[in-house]
């Protein structure tokens, strides 16, 4: 595994980790990032270690304005952008010499389930979306409900 940084959509600097495939013959890739306002330390590492280790060249990274990416203010979640810099993401790993870039895939928990979904709508490169337990939509009943509705109705799962 390395360290790596590359652009986001308006330059904005992303960093995560790029676990490289053995070998000659170019890897599938995958692109993979976490949920909400998690960082790529929380657990997918793990992940990508099975991935690696079943011969995918594997981007784990972190949002902007999250974890090692760069980005003001710190600690927002933005989806719309998000799904950008994912698309960043995938041109990043597909540039990379030991990885096919004819077999992308994009991998997201959570929040990030949405996105993976979305980019793989959006973007012909990407063969298969993985939404790890995916959040990707909020009840119409809760949208013109109070802030405490949809604490009672985790209340009641």
């Amino acid at each position: 595994r390395h360290d790596v940084e590359f652009p986001g959509f308006d330059g904005t600097t992303l960093r995560g980790w790029l676990y490289a495939p053995d070998g000659g013959a170019p890897a599938p890739g995958i692109v993979m990032m976490h949920g909400f306002s998690a960082t790529k330390e929380m657990a997918l590492d793990q992940y990508a270690d099975v991935f690696a280790r079943a011969g995918f060249a594997v981007l784990a990274y972190d949002h902007r304005c999250l974890g090692a990416s760069d980005g003001e203010p710190r600690q927002l979640v933005d989806p719309y952008v998000q799904v950008r810099d994912l698309l960043c993401a995938v041109d990043w790993l597909a540039s990379r010499a030991k990885v096919d870039d004819e077999r992308l895939g994009v991998w997201g928990s959570s929040y990030s389930g949405g996105h993976a979904l979305l980019a793989g709508a959006i973007d012909e490169r990407i063969k298969a979306s993985v939404a790890n337990v995916p959040f990707v939509g909020w009840p119409s009943r809760l949208s013109s409900a109070s802030p405490d509705a949809f604490d009672a109705l985790v209340a009641r799962v």
